[in-house]
């Protein structure tokens, strides 16, 4: 049976019935969200999972949407955003910070810069949170955000730990958590003059602008780079696919791993062009690439 609005009386934050996710993801695609739920703090998150558990509903956590592909048809089941204070908070200790994974990784620079500490301005430009960074292990061009963890705090199953730096596994563009949760991170800094920080923040943001393409929404990089070869933008464009494109989804003229949605591409539209570019790679060059962006929901 469908759940009802007051079937859900039991939750604090603020929740919305049929949520167009093309409202948060960067591409500005994706169909409705059943659910669409902001818990208003960790127990309110512990409550909407044990419901879901309960009731043997999907649940599905996002920060800011940057690195997901959503289907035209939606998603069954709850859809979790951590945009509340309560997961967005920051704190300093010595070369330390604390920060709710919430948080936008554009903030949590700005406010470090603040404080004196830097050593990510190499995320500049990444639009999404602080917890898809470190899920993501983030980074730009050889250094991530994964080398900076010093431990997480996140809900696994039902039951909220935190974990030491020695008990957590990255690699390049992923990590271990699974299904976890992440709530807040604990990140070891380097302190620096606060102009020096923002200077290199600008430089690392201006060369993105000047090599990627971010005049239109995207997810940023679609592929990842396949080991031992080319990085995927020049294994695409070797291919002759610059350009490719499925409604209005585009391949990049300036970036050969960006897909752009030039008005309104649909998620088909993506999928398409993205099994496009797979097997035209794969029949030129025997390279099969492997997604970095994630494809949910129903096509």
């Amino acid at each position: 049976m469908p759940v009802k609005k007051e079937d859900l009386k039991f939750i604090k934050g603020v929740v919305k019935f049929e949520e167009p996710m093309s409202r948060h993801t960067s591409f500005r695609i994706g169909g409705p969200a059943e659910i669409f739920v902001y818990p208003s703090d960790t127990d309110d998150l512990l409550a909407v999972l044990r419901y879901a558990a309960d009731h043997k509903m999907a649940v599905f956590v996002i920060g800011g949407g940057s690195k997901l592909l959503v289907g035209d048809k939606g998603l069954r089941g709850f859809v979790v955003s951590l945009n509340a204070p309560a997961f967005n908070g920051m704190s300093f200790d010595g070369e330390y910070a604390s920060a709710g994974c919430g948080m936008k990784v554009s903030a949590f620079l700005k406010k470090a810069a603040a404080e004196g500490l830097g050593g990510l301005e190499f995320l500049a430009g990444i639009p999404g949170t602080l917890g898809g960074a470190v899920i993501m292990n983030a980074g730009w061009p050889t250094k991530s955000i994964g080398d900076r963890v010093e431990e997480v705090t996140l809900i696994k199953g039902l039951s909220k730990s935190t974990l030491a730096k020695s008990e957590l596994k990255f690699s390049y563009r992923g990590s271990d958590f699974g299904d976890a949760i992440l709530i807040s991170v604990k990140l070891k800094l380097d302190r620096k003059p606060e102009a020096d920080i923002e200077a290199e923040i600008n430089r690392n943001f201006e060369k993105k602008r000047q090599t990627q393409d971010l005049s239109r929404p995207s997810v940023g990089s679609i592929f990842l780079n396949p080991s031992g070869s080319a990085p995927a933008w020049q294994v695409i464009e070797k291919s002759g696919l610059r350009g490719a494109k499925a409604g209005d989804a585009v391949l990049s003229e300036k970036h050969a791993n960006f897909i752009v949605n030039k008005g309104k591409a649909s998620a088909a539209d993506v999928r398409a062009l993205i099994d496009e570019i797979q097997k035209k790679v794969f029949k030129d060059q025997q390279i099969m690439l492997k997604l970095e962006v994630k494809i949910i929901g129903d096509f």
